[in-house]
């Protein structure tokens, strides 16, 4: 004797499996952890032969963006900070505006007089009220966070 399935249990297992793949398709895991702090460190030999160290922190959470970077040069110490509040945000794109910037007690950070077009970035970076796209690069490791920042033309990858 063979089971006889109801044409209504049909329906509802068939509704079921097109809710779970229409869900599949638009779920999308969020490229960074709220409230984490991720890092980095980069080396750059400059002109002089000098080498110009930078950390740089980043969190993201709850509409705001703080971004930290210490950079060391011949064993000098500088410092900025910035805070932001993402004012659009998508699965793979955020869009900040900067609303405050301190740095430490020196104007600027280093390298500025070697590296020209730094100094122009950093003009526009560390302006309150300026306006900066980032662009989420999924990776396979949840605890790296990629990042393509496209005023600056810059890829920073950052672990916590």
């Amino acid at each position: 004797m063979k089971p006889t399935i109801s044409s209504t249990a049909h329906w509802i297992v068939l509704a079921i499996i097109n809710a779970a793949c229409i869900f599949l398709l638009t779920y999308s895991p969020s490229h960074y952890m709220e409230n984490t702090s991720y890092q980095t460190i980069t080396r750059q030999w400059l002109e002089d032969s000098n080498q110009l160290n930078t950390e740089e922190y980043l969190t993201i959470g709850h509409g705001r963006l703080t971004q930290t970077m210490l950079e060391s040069l011949n064993g000098k110490i500088r410092n900025a900070t910035v805070s932001a509040d993402v004012i659009r945000e998508s699965k793979h794109h955020f869009q900040i505006k900067i609303s405050t910037v301190k740095l430490s007690q020196d104007n600027e950070l280093f390298a500025i007089e070697k590296t020209p077009d730094l100094f122009f970035k950093r003009q526009y970076v560390l302006q309150e009220g300026a306006v900066l796209n980032y662009e989420l690069i999924p990776t396979t490791d949840k605890n790296t966070l990629c990042v393509y920042v496209h005023e600056l033309s810059r890829l920073r990858c950052m672990s916590h």
